[in-house]
């Protein structure tokens, strides 16, 4: 396996050293590196890296010591090169001499020179590979499959009903246009099969072996919600699905799609004076209020200003010209380039994204088959990019016939231009994204994957703007004397959707900055609605919503949306005192969104129109005053399934969490228990340990914390740990805010007690010595694979207190084929002494300790564990 310079593309072969080995090319690179010690050599010379490269060095100017550097190293860095001679023995080699020996960990030797590939410029080497190990050296890359999420059902079902009632939830969560509950229907009938199959499974399981002042009682949303915020807890109204789509522009044109365009689902009927149905974009007068056409239509809009360019209509993942490779699960950055010009006679020219940008990563062709209709649909990731840098592979040219690489042999042709694209660590990709790949014939597939640009975020929902003076909107309005002003929206549902934490408007009430982090809990959503209210003076003034008036001014124009029962949104004022009243309205606009719910969640490739927006609306939110030029697009394509839409929170479920929700959130510690549970409720924290002392002059509260994290913990000479600092702070201002009066806070880590185990095993018949040793040491690691599993001392599988018994151990190693028997022959602390650990099965921890064995050779007070294998082969 090959890695990268960057270690993001992982590659089966060496296509690009092949390459680089031909005379002809002026470039050369590093082969791979061997390490000799002679300790009878005098002292300059006793450590040696013998650097093979793919043809003889360069001679004028030669490489000497000031161009190479020794990077990495764990317990031992900053290693110096003494001394670089040629080999005489081999013209392709040249003898490093250093001035000390590495330890166990992974070391680069780095070239800087004009005549070395940027990419084989350097190579990665061992100190102690000539120490005996039974473990195979191959580099395997572990790229499983992804993780499917399992779909929350009701595992309480036990009989007929309770079976049928969670297949319908199921079937309507996962498609919510499924609407039928007759019997006679074809999918009812096989929801009411499968209900009694599940019935009588669950028999032969079990053979073998119940007025508006009052949360309890109420009736209406109205009166839960504000049941619910007595206590705080608010009752949500669901939130609008979201998405992102891709504009194939029409060739040799660049323009914008602006924030709030309409995206449509595919349109099969003429709209209204038309005589076909309408292609990619649709006129801006089409009336989505009357046309046949468009009002059974699902409509979402972009959140943001959208550049729109035939360049980044698809566009080549660079793989430095090896082949089989992948885009890592995890990768987070990526070199692009995109091709111009006719084909056969293509030329790679740079693209042209910033800081900002959305970028598509998907599978377009089957890794095994090459058939475009066999791809893994699921394979497909859209990224925000954070920053951008202008590259270049010098050891190909700009032509690429055909969509091939081409050496550069003659310096003065251009270098293959490239963009270094960097996206944000919680976009890393989410599986190994096939690159290029072969047949079983060995027929090269490619490009299995592309990237492509002009992606845009996008929500459900439909922008409508509602005026009284055209009858469309009442005025304010207070039903009785004793009530406050209210204003019923006319359409419904109102749109929930993701805000920005401050958000700001213009005067017609469209929103500035464009929304970019769409993915909220729907308790945290928004409405999507704005007035403007003009007095009987003629001002107009803006109106915005809030979650309550509680934290109103007797002068903040402001406004409570509420749904009732039927999903019609009311708009509630103030009473001068927790907001401002409306008073001597003379006409109301409203501009708000329709569309909510889990009706957004729709299929990928389900949108493939835009509206041509109105030039009034077509507007930057940065710069209102500068006009914008519609992208010329020839394609609207949906990548993926939109997501997130939730339908609002009803009132049994109300019922049902608030009181819990109040019980269990409480702002205060008091007992230990509490701190504990207060530690706990920090995402970075593992288990926590809390204890009172008293100081002399009042209480403090000693808490331990077990992170999550390793990153968390700073390694102290000999062994012990510490909390980071940053974490430390974040942990104190985080627990700062439960501490009582009179007491104090310290934040320490926890105390972790390195272990010294030796194993023999017997090691049955058929089987190896060494993949057994490997697979017993990968169950008894620290580690967490790919798969989610976890080794037996990773740090998580362990409390404050928990001692580590015997049986538990055997148990783990006796899971492993091929053992046929095993016998602990040191089972103790590291740095004690046995105190017949071993022959009661446990060793004890204390209560703020927590027991570690790392198994790092560099760092053997951390823990070790020594295995012997006996039998087998």
């Amino acid at each position: 396996m090959v890695f990268s310079r960057n270690n993001m593309i992982g590659c089966e072969d060496e296509r690009r050293s092949g390459i680089l080995s031909d005379p002809a090319h002026p470039l050369n690179g590093i082969d791979y590196v061997e390490f000799r010690r002679n300790l009878l050599a005098p002292p300059a010379q006793r450590y040696r890296l013998e650097v093979t490269f793919l043809k003889p060095p360069p001679a004028a100017p030669a490489i000497s010591a000031a161009d190479i550097e020794i990077l990495g190293g764990v317990r031992v860095i900053g290693i110096r090169v003494l001394d670089v001679q040629p080999d005489p023995g081999e013209p392709n080699r040249l003898r490093v001499f250093l001035d000390q020996e590495g330890d166990f960990s992974s070391y680069v030797l780095r070239i800087e020179h004009a005549e070395l590939d940027s990419e084989r410029s350097e190579a990665r080497f061992g100190f102690k590979t000539g120490c005996p190990t039974e473990f195979d050296c191959r580099v395997e890359t572990d790229c499983p499959p992804e993780v499917v999420e399992e779909p929350a059902l009701d595992y309480m079902a036990k009989d007929y009903q309770s079976f049928r009632r969670m297949l319908v939830d199921f079937i309507a969560q996962r498609n919510p246009g499924w609407q039928e509950r007759l019997p006679a229907d074809l999918g009812m009938a096989l929801v009411e099969l499968l209900s009694y199959t599940g019935d009588m499974l669950s028999y032969f399981q079990d053979a073998g072996p119940g007025t508006e002042g009052y949360l309890d009682t109420c009736l209406h949303r109205l009166s839960a919600r504000r049941h619910a915020l007595l206590i705080d807890y608010r009752m949500h109204n669901g939130r609008n699905a979201v998405t992102h789509v891709h504009f194939r522009a029409t060739a040799g044109t660049d323009g914008v799609v602006p924030p709030g365009a309409k995206l449509v689902t595919h349109i099969t009927v003429p709209l209204i004076g038309e005589t076909a149905p309408p292609g990619p974009i649709i006129p801006v007068e089409a009336d989505f209020d009357n046309d046949p056409a468009l009002v059974p239509s699902t409509v979402f809009e972009t959140t943001a200003l959208t550049r729109v360019t035939s360049l980044h209509n698809e566009l080549r993942l660079h793989t430095w010209s090896d082949t089989l490779c992948c885009l890592a699960q995890g990768a987070t950055e990526a070199h692009l380039f995109a091709l111009t010009g006719a084909a056969g006679n293509e030329v790679a020219v740079r693209t042209e994204f910033e800081a900002g940008d959305y970028l598509l990563l998907e599978e377009v062709l089957s890794p095994v088959t090459g058939v475009a209709a066999d791809r893994d649909a699921a394979h497909r990731q859209v990224v925000r990019i954070v920053s951008v840098e202008d590259t270049e592979d010098a050891a190909f040219t700009s032509d690429v016939p055909g969509g091939g690489l081409t050496p550069r042999h003659n310096p003065a042709d251009p270098a293959l231009p490239l963009q270094r694209v960097v996206w944000r660590e919680e976009d890393g990709l989410g599986f190994a994204l096939c690159l290029s790949a072969e047949t079983d014939d060995g027929v090269p597939i490619g490009p299995v994957s592309v990237a492509r640009g002009n992606v845009a975020p996008a929500d459900h929902g439909r922008t409508l703007n509602r005026d009284s003076d055209d009858d469309a909107l009442g005025l304010p309005f207070a039903p009785s004397i004793r009530t406050l002003p209210v204003l019923p929206l006319p359409e419904a549902p109102l749109t929930h959707q993701a805000m920005p934490e401050s958000p700001l408007y213009t005067d017609a009430g469209r929103l500035i900055p464009g929304r970019h982090d769409l993915e909220v809990p729907p308790y945290e959503a928004a409405p999507a609605v704005a007035l403007i209210l003009t007095g009987s003076d003629g001002d107009e003034e803006l109106w915005t919503p809030v979650p309550h008036l509680l934290d109103s001014g007797p002068y903040d124009r402001h406004f409570v949306a509420e749904s009732d029962n039927n999903g019609q949104a009311i708009l509630r004022f103030g009473d001068d005192q927790y907001g401002r009243r409306p008073l001597g309205t003379s006409r109301a606009r409203a501009r708000f969104r329709i569309g909510n719910g889990v009706s957004g969640n729709i299929g990928r490739e389900s949108l493939v129109h835009v509206v041509e927006p109105d030039p009034a609306e077509a507007l930057d939110p940065a710069n209102p005053g500068a006009p914008l030029v519609f992208a010329d697009v020839a394609a609207v394509y949906q990548p993926l399934s939109a997501r997130l839409g939730a339908a609002e929170e009803t009132i049994e479920q109300v019922r049902q969490n608030a009181p819990e929700a109040f019980r269990a959130i409480q702002f205060r510690a008091v007992t230990v228990e509490d701190w504990e549970d207060v530690a706990l409720r920090h995402a970075g924290v593992a288990a926590a340990k809390v204890r009172f002392r008293w100081t002399g002059s009042w209480h403090t509260v000693f808490v331990a914390i077990h992170p999550k994290d390793e990153d968390a913990l700073v390694r102290l000479p000999g062994g012990g740990v510490t909390l980071a600092v940053e974490f430390a702070a974040e942990m104190k201002a985080h627990l700062t805010r439960f501490k009582l009066a009179g007491y104090d806070l310290k934040v320490r880590a926890a105390t972790y007690v390195p272990l010294e185990i030796e194993i023999q095993l017997c090691v049955a018949r058929g089987h190896f010595r060494g993949d057994i040793l490997q697979e017993v040491s990968r169950r008894l690691s620290n580690k967490q694979f790919a798969d989610g599993s976890r080794g037996f001392f990773h740090p998580l599988e362990f409390q404050f207190g928990e001692a580590v018994y015997l049986s538990r151990l055997y148990a783990a190693i006796a899971e492993v084929q091929g053992v046929e028997s095993s016998t602990v022959q040191v089972f103790k602390r590291y740095w004690e002494a046995a105190n017949d650990e071993l022959e009661h099965g446990r060793i004890p921890m204390g209560p703020f300790e927590i027991p570690r064995l790392d198994n790092d050779p560099n760092f053997p007070e951390n823990g070790v564990l020594r295995l012997t294998a006996v039998g087998g082969q």
